[in-house]
């Protein structure tokens, strides 16, 4: 995987990126998560955001999945 800038991630850092498309993406899809369970999961993703921005990739916008 490589970023906007064509440099190649680590495998650390290919690892962070699957973890926020991940949360990212049971948020979108889930309905079931208990409200303490939604809201921590959202504050997870809003710190591998900043994670994913400072890797110079996409991260999209958090406020799609109710940030």
């Amino acid at each position: 995987m490589k970023n906007v800038m064509g440099v190649e991630l680590s495998e650390s850092e290919r690892t962070l990126v699957e973890c926020y498309q991940g949360l990212v993406r049971v948020l979108k899809d889930s309905k079931e998560l208990a409200p303490f369970e939604r809201r921590n999961a959202l504050k997870a993703v809003a710190a591998l955001w900043q994670v994913v921005n400072g890797l110079d990739l996409d991260p999209g916008n958090i406020y799609e999945i109710g940030a």
